[in-house]
């Protein structure tokens, strides 16, 4: 009995100390799907491309498109990237373009890992990486 309580303990430190490194993994993926610009010329391009981008990458439609948020609806299913974009001035005078990937199904209500976590979170990491490249040198 002793023996299952310490494997599973052991286990549970294992799931834990996994999710905290994905989490990291995922903010600074976050913190990278950003883009800036600084002249109207390029942040209308860049924005063109960020919508470009979540079309291409999401797994929902547009439903919100103007001068400032692209939005796709959430998907019907769980486990799929909807994305969803900002833009706004920043301090320096440029503009910041952000991209922000959400997956159904990634957390429970209380906010901890739910069925659908690895899948979510390698997925958005892998769509945030994908954006800085897509912008090519709108950066």
């Amino acid at each position: 009995m002793l023996c299952a309580a310490v494997l599973d303990g052991c286990a549970s430190a294992s799931r834990d100390a996994a999710f905290r490194n994905r989490e990291v993994e995922l903010f600074r993926a976050r913190q990278d799907a950003s883009v800036s610009c600084s002249s109207t010329v390029d942040c209308e391009r860049a924005w063109a491309r960020t919508r470009s981008f979540i079309k291409t990458h999401s797994a929902s439609r547009i439903i919100r498109a103007d001068d400032t948020v692209v939005e796709t609806a959430d998907p019907h299913s769980f486990g799929f990237v909807y994305l969803a974009a900002t833009k706004s001035p920043i301090d320096d005078g440029n503009t910041l373009i952000q991209l922000r990937a959400m997956c159904r199904g990634m957390y429970d209500s209380d906010g901890n890992a739910a069925l659908m976590y690895s899948t979510c979170a390698k997925s958005i990491v892998e769509v945030e990486g994908a954006f800085r490249a897509w912008m090519g040198p709108a950066r």
